[in-house]
């Protein structure tokens, strides 16, 4: 910008009479100028002159990054088949999974298509894509379908708006001419909508005009055939594509599709547990906690509720005081975080050749290898030791496909021999492997104890391993009593193993997360650990650097919608077996504190099934305090099945039983129906509900559980949480 001349001299006029009215300023003019100068300097440089800049700041935009949580990720399209095209691939493979099976099928598929018929695959998680593109899929593509059913016939988190989507191009009539596909659903028979997603999305699918390929795979895990269902579904599926495509099928040999690689990398940015990136950066108390961020909470009680030789049933609760934004609802669950027991890593990093401290605690990055059509969402960097402990569920059971691919790397003949044997046949897996609950560690030393793995790439086992899924528990409490204090009822049920060919050493199976409570539960109350035939679990309970010490948990809320009536004058009627009491405690704590606080409650019956009134009748006595200050607002139904001297009841039976108690609630005072236990349990209570309902309305079993399934369901009077 220029001065003009006129402005210039202005300037040469004003100076001088500036100059000598700044040497006429008084003492206390110039100190009012000084602090507004001090003022402005601390305003505009702050963080800058006095304040420390966040250590943290610069890993905004340089630090590894897990998921992209805090550096901006380029846009991705929502177009699948855009997406197809700009990967160069040919077959996207879609899953929906609640627990983590269908994403583990999909990547699975992914890589024994590419490594075995030169297939460009690549995996796609369904939350990620519009089902609404899939009207222009191109025609010389495939998609592949393998979702899982959850809850009560409900599609899992992550399909809920393509389900939703693809329900409203079905009632357009969109059409989907050019798409073929081939559908695989994860289910369980145990539940009353067995693989209704799937089967859904099939139909859908195929009245839209859409092509199937193969047959509608469905597995059913009441039986344990989910992993034998998934080979020999993609088996016939491939026979099938042949007749489409060119496929050409050269050897199996294995290709990774992630690397692994040492690093060196400021020790403060490694993973060594961190559930999350915000967790490893410290900046949890900035951001909100949930399902990808879990909140480490103080156990603040934990108590035996009930004991035998295989079985503890323990009452547990955590503080959420310090974080007030960190709240549940009465009916909601309660998802905790655990980790491998040392034994089961020290033996994987042993049998591997790998439990030499570098070997141990190297840093080491993972990521996709360029090309590869999967994602890689494991912490990195972070070590292998890590890994086996936090965040890789290495006890579980392994497949044969598992098998046949680990014996490309035996460290023998003889090891190479059984590998094959047992990956080959169905009937020798069942009897060695699955029905003794032998993990990947023990397989390996069991068939060579002698000499060290050392030629299985690290690769293997974390393409294999499944990534350590939160465990969820019916929470117990609810916050009209326990604001800030949720509780979980838990059971520790250590799994003997029936098969004849158990050594001593492998006489039980331990649950992953049960006995990782059990373990806080012993510290806690400085409770020697119980010994077992084989080592007891031991855990590291003061977690990654030391951030879990004084019994902190990592744990998220889980909202549900098994929830109570809006209005509390709406009776309820409760159906439980064992630890599914949980959720009833809470709908007992809500109502009673309503009815303090002078609310109309209505009635309320709990039947509720256990073994006899002494080993496992949970919170027995809460129960009668409740039955004595409700009076007949509350009846409980307790069902005996082992009680001496009287036959073996259980809670269908008991329903049957109270039959004239119960319809009249039903059909004329529009009650509630909740069933809270396993999902065989429920699935015979439900039986007998609707035995009881075709009977009292005069009606056929068809319409009374048309009833159920409509009016019902649809008017939040019905309500299941199951588990398998």
């Amino acid at each position: 910008m220029e001065i003009s001349s006129s402005e210039l001299s202005i300037c040469r006029i004003n100076l001088p009479r500036f100059a000598e009215s700044c040497l006429q300023l008084r003492i206390g003019d110039w100190l009012v100028l000084l602090c507004l100068a001090i003022g402005l300097t601390f305003h505009f440089g702050s963080g800058k002159v006095w304040f420390k800049p966040d250590p943290y700041t610069h890993l905004m935009y340089v630090a590894p990054q897990k998921s992209g949580e805090l550096k901006a990720q380029p846009k991705r399209t929502r177009d699948i088949g855009q997406r197809l095209q700009a990967i160069d691939a040919d077959i996207a493979i879609f899953w929906g999974s609640q627990s983590g099976v269908s994403e583990r099928f999909a990547e699975r598929l992914s890589r024994e298509w590419r490594a075995r018929f030169s297939l460009k695959t690549m995996i796609a998680d369904l939350d990620d894509y519009d089902p609404e593109h899939l009207a222009s899929f191109p025609g010389d593509k495939l998609a592949v379908f393998l979702i899982s059913t959850y809850g009560e016939g409900d599609p899992p988190d992550n399909a809920v708006s393509f389900y939703g989507s693809l329900e409203k191009m079905h009632k357009k009539g969109t059409r989907l001419d050019t798409l073929r596909y081939c559908a695989m659903g994860m289910g369980n028979k145990n539940y009353k909508y067995y693989n209704r997603v799937m089967k859904v999305v099939d139909e859908m699918l195929s009245d839209l005009g859409a092509q199937r390929v193969g047959p509608l795979g469905l597995a059913d895990e009441s039986i344990g055939t989910t992993e034998e269902s998934f080979m020999e579904w993609k088996d016939e599926i491939i026979e099938h594509l042949k007749e489409i495509i060119t496929i050409q099928e050269r050897p199996l040999t294995y290709e990774p599709s992630i690397e692994i690689v040492g690093t060196s990398v400021d020790a403060n940015l490694v993973y060594l547990g961190e559930p999350s990136e915000k967790a490893l950066l410290g900046m949890n108390d900035r951001v909100a906690y949930n399902a990808t961020n879990p909140y480490p909470a103080i156990l603040v009680q934990s108590r035996k509720l009930s004991s035998l030789q295989d079985r503890v049933c323990m009452h547990m609760e955590f503080d959420l005081s310090a974080v007030p934004a960190l709240r549940y609802q009465t009916g909601d669950h309660l998802a905790v975080w655990p980790i491998n027991a040392n034994n089961e890593v020290n033996r994987l990093l042993r049998v591997l050749g790998l439990d030499d401290e570098f070997s141990r605690k190297q840093p080491i990055t993972i990521k996709a290898k360029e090309g590869a059509a999967t994602n890689c969402s494991l912490p990195s960097p972070t070590t292998r030791e890590v890994l086996l402990k936090y965040y890789l569920e290495i006890g579980g059971l392994v497949s044969r496909d598992f098998l046949m691919s680990l014996s490309q790397f035996a460290p023998t003949d003889a090891a190479k021999d059984s590998l094959l044997r047992l990956a080959k046949s169905k009937e020798a897996f069942r009897n060695e492997v699955t029905s003794r609950y032998l993990s990947a560690g023990k397989i390996m030393e069991m068939i060579e104890p002698k000499v060290a793995w050392t030629g299985v790439p690290f690769t293997l086992l974390v393409e294999n391993f499944n990534r350590i899924q939160p465990r969820r528990y019916s929470i117990s409490s609810s916050p009209l009593k326990q604001p800030r204090q949720p509780s979980i009822t838990l059971v520790v049920n250590n799994r003997p193993v029936l098969s004849e060919r158990a050594s001593r050493e492998d006489q039980t199976f331990f649950g992953l997360a049960t006995n990782f409570l059990l373990a806080h539960k012993h510290k806690f109350s400085s409770e020697e650990q119980p010994t077992f035939a084989q080592e007891t679990p031991m855990y590291d309970l003061n977690g990654p650097r030391n951030k879990l010490e004084s019994g902190k948990v990592y744990i998220h809320i889980k909202r549900s919608t098994f929830k109570l009536p809006p209005n509390p004058a709406t009776p309820i009627i409760m159906v439980a077996a064992g630890t599914g009491i949980a959720p009833f405690r809470g709908f007992m704590q809500e109502r009673t504190r309503l009815m303090g606080l002078g609310k109309s409650v209505g009635k309320m019956i709990l039947f509720f099934g256990c073994r006899d009134d002494t080993y496992d009748y949970l919170y027995r006595d809460e129960w009668r305090e409740y039955e004595e200050r409700l009076g007949d607002n509350f009846v409980m139904v307790p069902a005996f099945s082992r009680l001496p001297g009287q036959k073996k009841m259980y809670v269908q039976d008991a329903l049957v039983e109270r039959k004239d108690v119960i319809m009249p609630l039903i059909l004329q005072q529009g009650a509630a129906f909740y069933i809270c236990g396993s999902a065989s349990m429920a699935r015979e209570v439900r039986t007998r509900l609707v035995d009881i309902l075709a009977e009292a309305g005069d009606q056929s079993r068809e319409d009374a559980d048309s009833m159920i399934a409509g009016k019902m369901k649809k008017a939040g009077l019905y309500h299941e949480d199951v588990w398998s």
